[in-house]
């Protein structure tokens, strides 16, 4: 058995652009199809055919650092606030 990767031209549900098959060994990878599974380091790999070769998305993680800089700004903000009034009730005391 061997690993095959569909390359797709939009995203799936889970926001990958394959989906991974196990085949029989001899199953041929046809266009549209590599055998070349994409790198574990890379958070959002997208084929890229004329490099023949896994890339980084990077509107993908563009995406994902615009939403966990929100988040961060979100988390600062709170934290500020939270240290304002601790700071306004120690010197009303």
């Amino acid at each position: 058995m061997k690993t095959i990767y569909k390359i797709l031209d939009d995203k799936n549900e889970s926001g990958q652009w394959f989906e991974a098959y196990e085949v029989a060994d001899d199953f041929p990878a046809t266009y549209g199809f590599t055998t070349i599974a994409p790198p574990e380091s890379m958070r959002y790999p997208k084929w890229e055919p004329g490099l023949n070769q896994w890339v980084e998305d990077k509107d993908s993680i563009i995406d994902y650092l615009t939403a966990e800089n929100a988040e961060l700004t979100s988390r600062v903000d709170m934290t500020e606030g939270a240290l304002l009034d601790l700071a306004d009730m120690i010197l009303t005391r």
